[in-house]
């Protein structure tokens, strides 16, 4: 894995104003730090044939096309430290301000911490300096240059871009041992691709280094509250889905109007590991079906993620925590390995608990 070189391809991000509108995304502001396997910007096209009836019956063989672009992106999870004032403040990587900020409430009501949980019905952003409430934008427009030939500053690249984006759905992927991911894939309303000899030269990646963090086998963790047993995973892969569509209309060229979006269901994958700290060393298989279907357990993290070279609590340090699920077993006990495929579902305890979060602090 590694970042985006503006020698090869980069990937500008900015929220609109105006919705469906180019925010003019701008280098060196703008940049958004992704993986370089990011599949990035499909322009994906359904042609559906036209047959007007007529009184005598015959048909015209024309087609219309319809443009529906998408895009997908892996990032590393990062923090960027503190802001200059509050010095207590985590600034907000650009993953977490555009991304993230479109589609959820970006809490820093505290000054010590930022708490972002999905709403896509009312994205907004609440803080104490001073204290408000103020709505985000909750589209974007995304900027991807690939490099053609010739030099960063003047040479010919092909610029692929959307306006109107909307986060269909994000995915935080934490494997043992491996960065920590987060994979968002969006739609958006197509814009024709051009080339261009923009300046790529102040691209600064999002001004990011290698502070990215990296999960354990205690931060892909499942805690009962009902019990004392507890579940260590070797991977855990939380989906939120926010059920975009692109909704078709006669008001642009390319037959798309607008993405559309509904509140967000949560999910999760993972693979968990028999350990001895299970419910004081018991063995997973003698665990009855009522102990495993619990739903008030509790997914959490024995500590949170910092990266190396960085102290808890600098505005580095990120947690992916979900306050109550479901989960579904189906364990394997005729091998010699305990297998467990799991699946699970975050549900609210109550209407103001959300059914998922991530912390930066």
């Amino acid at each position: 894995m590694c970042g985006l070189n503006p020698r090869s391809r980069l990937v500008l991000a900015k929220l609109e104003a105006t919705p469906g509108t180019d925010a003019n995304p701008v280098v060196g502001t703008d940049d958004l730090f992704v993986s370089m396997d990011s599949p990035g910007i499909k322009l994906g096209v359904t042609q559906v044939g036209n047959e007007p009836a007529s009184p005598t019956g015959y048909e015209l063989p024309a087609a219309i096309a319809t443009i529906k672009p998408s895009a997908t992106y892996r990032i590393p999870l990062y923090g960027k430290g503190f802001e200059i004032s509050p010095a207590t403040a985590p600034k907000l990587p650009r993953w977490l301000s555009v991304f993230l900020a479109s589609c959820g409430h970006v809490d820093r009501s505290t000054d010590t911490d930022v708490v972002w949980t999905p709403d896509s019905i009312f994205p907004r952003t609440t803080s104490t300096t001073p204290a408000t409430v103020s709505a985000n934008d909750c589209t974007f427009t995304i900027y991807d240059y690939l490099a053609r030939s010739g030099s960063v500053a003047s040479g010919t690249k092909i610029l692929q871009s959307m306006v109107g984006c909307r986060v269909a759905q994000v995915r935080f992927v934490l494997t043992v041992g491996q960065w920590a991911f987060l994979e968002v894939d969006i739609l958006g309303l197509s814009v024709q691709p051009v080339g261009t000899t923009d300046d790529l030269s102040n691209a600064d990646l999002d001004d990011v280094r290698t502070d990215f963090v990296r999960a354990n086998a205690a931060q892909s963790e499942f805690n009962f509250t009902a019990g004392s047993y507890v579940l260590q995973s070797q991977s855990t892969t939380w989906t939120i889905d926010f059920g975009a569509t692109q909704e078709e209309g006669d008001s642009t060229s390319a037959g798309v109007a607008t993405v559309g979006t509904r509140q967000a269901l949560v999910t999760a994958s993972m693979n968990p590991i028999q350990n001895d700290g299970l419910g004081g060393g018991m063995d997973i298989t003698q665990l009855s079906a009522a102990q495993f279907e619990q739903e008030d357990g509790t997914y959490g993290m024995a500590g949170s993620m910092t990266p190396e070279g960085r102290s808890v609590d600098t505005g580095y340090t990120l947690r992916v925590a979900a306050p109550a699920v479901q989960l579904v077993f189906d364990y394997d006990t005729s091998g010699s390995v305990v297998r467990l495929p799991t699946t699970a579902k975050a549900v609210s305890a109550d209407s103001t608990t959300p059914p998922i979060s991530l912390t930066l602090s």
